[in-house]
């Protein structure tokens, strides 16, 4: 599967520190290998998935059809399903 990092999770992926980096890089290897390892989300986010890194969130879909993972967003377990229901709800 062809794997897309949305240009927003790149950049907090990049301002990581290296530890958190290292095992965010690691997990984004681990979903490329199965996309289906990560956690269904519920509610507005049932169209995601989730895999944790320590205190961090990777927010991603897999699209079977097109044979793409979209990773759309690293986070901070405190804000980031938040985030992500704003982004959504802006696009609609």
């Amino acid at each position: 599967m062809k794997l897309v990092i949305a240009p927003a999770a790149a950049e907090t992926i990049r301002h990581l520190p290296p530890s958190i980096k290292r095992g965010v890089k690691q997990a984004i290897r681990a979903i490329a290998a199965d996309p289906s390892c990560g956690e269904p989300l519920q509610r507005e986010l049932a169209a995601y998935l989730k895999f944790k890194v320590r205190r961090f969130r990777i927010i991603y879909a897999v699209d079977r059809g097109q044979r793409t993972i979209r990773i759309i967003a690293v986070g901070p377990r405190q804000t980031i399903y938040e985030d992500i229901a704003e982004q959504l709800r802006g696009r609609s």
